[in-house]
């Protein structure tokens, strides 16, 4: 098994990852808030590129019927039900129904993704179950880094080394210079994951729109055993992680 890791959007295409388990991470905040609106219930979470992609397909589902959440520069858009805090999404807002969802720097790479044999969504809340599933299926492994505006972004660096230590066993091997230097820099920063959330660039943006809440939330490791999986462009909970 090779574990490759891409630091920002721009270091990766759809043929780099086809055929394997594509791991899309953006910690602050879609794969943290997507992991939480399906452990609170919500049926499924369809990943879009752009707002005006999420409001036509708004319009074919019925407006009624469907949960508008994302944001553009960390604020909510205008039109939209709920923004990119996990917190908005609560069993009262999305138990049993779908989320169309439309975020600056995740959703896109959620879509891009789709030529993987296989695409997950990881974060440091989920990161035992995210890298034991992918460790089982035996494929090569391809952490993406969602980043931020195309750049680079400390917080998914690290998770995304937090996951290739994981994923380490005698016959894997780190295939990228990507994999190295995340693993590296996930052990120096190893006891200093909140502060890296905290103190990262996204992180201090975040704290000045008042989300300091949203960045302890999203620090915290293994709080939910899940693996969102994209299905037929839909995010769903396999049944094996508590799906109906």
């Amino acid at each position: 098994m090779n574990i490759r890791v891409f630091a920002t959007p721009r270091e990766w295409t759809e043929d780099d990852v086809r055929g394997s388990v594509a791991i899309v991470i953006d910690v602050l905040r879609a794969s943290s808030t997507i992991t939480q609106a399906l452990v609170n219930g919500a049926r499924e979470v369809v990943p879009v590129s752009t707002p005006a992609e999420a409001g036509e397909l708004a319009v074919k589902a019925g407006r009624a019927d469907v949960v508008l959440g994302g944001e553009r520069d960390g604020k909510l858009i205008e039109g939209f039900d709920l923004g990119n805090s996990p917190f908005e999404y609560s069993s009262e807002r999305v138990n049993g129904r779908t989320v169309i969802f439309a975020s600056t720097n995740g959703s896109p790479s959620l879509v891009r993704a789709k030529s993987a044999e296989l695409v997950t969504i990881g974060c440091f809340n989920n990161y035992s179950a995210v890298t034991n599933s992918a460790r089982e299926t035996g494929l090569d492994i391809s952490i993406i880094c969602s980043g931020r505006n195309g750049k680079y972004s400390l917080e998914d660096f690290v998770c995304a080394g937090k996951i290739v230590e994981g994923l380490m066993t005698p016959h894997n091997s780190i295939a990228n210079d990507g994999a190295q230097g995340s693993f590296d820099l996930f052990r120096y920063y190893r006891s200093q994951i909140s502060e890296v959330v905290k103190h990262c660039y996204h992180g201090k943006y975040l704290s000045s729109l008042g989300f300091d809440a949203d960045l302890e939330h999203c620090a915290k490791v293994d709080i939910h055993q899940v693996v969102p999986t994209l299905i037929e462009g839909k995010i769903r909970l396999p049944k094996a992680n508590g799906s109906s």
